[in-house]
């Protein structure tokens, strides 16, 4: 074989084993370089060397706890190559505080370097500064990395060689898109740092930032003076604060970062319960590092077949030293309308644990009532609305003379047959009636005016309901419209919204069964009532847009009525 082909054979191989020595390299980093002792610290590892081998870990577990890990290969094309590179995210939570070493990692006979981080220690006063000056200000904080709306806990202490002077002033804490809120001032107290005696005053300040990104917090201002010294500035050192966006999670249309959450039920009932009784219901949701305006409604569903006659929202925040305690109370005064099985829903709050960084819910079952007859037998839904919608009023005493108890008698005997006849007389007219009106009857259903609110006036006057359909609308059903339009007064006089605007909608498209209606606005449209059109557009709008202010169904339940006897 000829030299030159030799030579030039073997420059050609150097000149292609170049590239696959300067090939792969392995690198780490970290988010940051120094932590609080429980910051999540994120280590990315990378090589443009992929291979199938797994990450060896064991380095980093003497001083590390290794909370997570996530691999992914990121592929690229430019310039006519294509390449490739791996990366693993390792979640780490340092397990002492000081100076810790990132150690040499290997992969693939790849070795990365070494390096140092700093995690930070729980002590008020390992970090004092070396200074001469007689006052100074040290500001900390327990997490510098967690969510938006969460808990950062900040720690100030103010240290003085000789004790301060009555009416020094100290600033709060300034950061951006934040709320601040002062927790606890301590008593002072004397201890020794390097062979020196200091008076330390701590004080500890709850953060809320509101949306996620790094934010500077701004030390506080301390303005005073020593016992017989002179006045003295002095501004605590600045922190930073890392913001992570909220995390999505199951069925929540909120967000309850928390580093615990409770929430429990209580009954005041009887051992056994009946149609018409009185029962009061509580919830309690207890939330650690919230406070309890933001905390979410907890009694969202209820069952049809009982009246809600009070409801009642307590709103409480507690603080120590350690944070907030937002405490929100929702108590339920009902009455049972109807025996068998009354199912309440289950509640499920899911909130974020920002101590293991997962999600998590605390739940009540759902509870079933088993509800008997009433005392005398009530069952009726209606019967149970109807006593419900009178305002009670306490029944006169009545005294009863010995002497007189024959004439009595004789008066009650007088009233029971005039009861009789009256009711024979009536039993007659009704008999006429459906005789005349084969396909139609005519219903009567009283409603005190004192319920709906009327003028003065007309205090005493009974409103009276009929349904005018007979034989002259033949595809109209006379008892279907009655049994719905009873439905709709239930649900009116409940105050119930969502089971009214079912309802309505049924009754309509039966009372006008020539129509086909599928909205609010084409009811107040064909009913063309002055009156009613207003109640009608209010009641969409707080369909659409449901708030605080209960809806009243009362005097939209007078004018339907009205309605109906035209």
């Amino acid at each position: 074989m000829p030299k030159p082909f030799i030579q030039t054979l073997v420059g050609l191989s150097i000149l292609l084993m170049l590239p696959l020595t300067s090939h792969g390299a392995l690198t780490t980093s970290a988010n940051r370089a120094q932590y609080s002792p429980r910051d999540n610290i994120i280590l990315k590892v990378e090589t443009d060397n992929p291979s199938q081998s797994p990450l060896n870990t064991s380095p980093l577990q003497s001083q590390f706890i290794i909370l997570d890990q996530k691999k992914m290969m990121i592929n690229s094309y430019a310039e006519g190559k294509r390449s490739s590179m791996v990366r693993w995210e390792l979640q780490l939570r340092a397990r002492k505080s000081g100076y810790l070493d990132i150690p040499s990692l290997t992969h693939n006979q790849e070795s990365s370097e070494a390096f140092s981080i700093y995690i930070r220690s729980n002590s008020p006063t390992r970090f004092l500064p070396v200074t001469d000056m007689p006052i100074i200000l040290d500001a900390q904080l327990q997490l510098d990395d967690n969510y938006e709306q969460a808990l950062y806990l900040y720690t100030l202490n103010i240290y003085s060689d000789q004790p301060l002077a009555a009416g020094y002033q100290i600033s709060a804490p300034k950061i951006a898109k934040a709320q601040v809120q002062l927790l606890d001032q301590s008593a002072v107290q004397i201890i020794e740092i390097r062979g020196r005696e200091y008076n330390v005053i701590e004080q500890r300040y709850a953060i809320f930032p509101k949306e996620m990104g790094r934010y500077i917090i701004e030390g506080p201002i301390f303005n005073g003076s020593q016992q017989d010294g002179n006045q003295i500035q002095v501004r605590a050192n600045n922190l930073e604060i890392n913001v992570r966006a909220r995390q999505d999670f199951d069925s929540a249309n909120y967000w309850l970062p928390a580093s615990n959450v409770s929430i429990k039920e209580s009954w005041q009932k009887n051992s056994i319960v009946r149609v018409g009784d009185i029962i009061k219901r509580q919830i309690t949701l207890t939330v650690d590092g919230i406070a309890a305006a933001n905390l979410p409604p907890l009694i969202t569903k209820a069952p049809e077949i009982i009246n809600i006659q009070n409801s009642k929202l307590a709103l409480t925040d507690k603080t120590n030293k350690n944070g907030v305690q937002g405490i929100r109370v929702e108590q339920q005064q009902i009455q049972l309308l109807e025996r068998g099985e009354i199912t309440f829903p289950e509640i499920r709050i899911y909130w974020w644990d920002t101590n293991s960084d997962s999600q998590k819910s605390a739940t009540i079952k759902k509870q079933i009532l088993q509800v008997l007859a009433g005392v005398n037998g009530e069952s009726s839904i209606e019967r149970e609305i109807a006593q419900n919608s009178v305002t009670p009023t306490e029944t006169p005493a009545v005294e009863l003379a010995t002497d007189n108890i024959s004439w009595l008698l004789w008066l009650l005997g007088v009233l029971a047959m005039l009861s009789s006849i009256g009711w024979l007389f009536n039993l007659r007219k009704i008999k006429q009636l459906n005789e005349r009106e084969l396909e139609g009857f005519d219903t009567i259903t009283r409603t005190s005016d004192s319920d709906l609110d009327p003028d003065p006036a007309d205090r005493h006057r009974e409103a009276v309901i009929i349904t005018p359909r007979g034989s002259e609308l033949s595809s109209f059903n006379a008892k279907a419209e009655l049994n719905t339009f009873q439905l709709l007064g239930r649900a009116c006089l409940k105050n119930d919204l969502f089971s009214a605007d079912r309802r309505l909608m049924e009754w309509a498209n039966q009372f006008w069964y020539e129509q086909q209606l599928e909205t609010i606005q084409d009811i107040a449209d064909i009913a063309n009532d002055a009156a009613l059109k207003p109640l009608l557009i209010q009641m969409q709008q707080q369909l659409n847009n449901p708030g605080d202010q209960q809806w009243r169904g009362k005097k939209l339940f007078h004018l339907l009525t009205q309605l109906r006897e035209k």
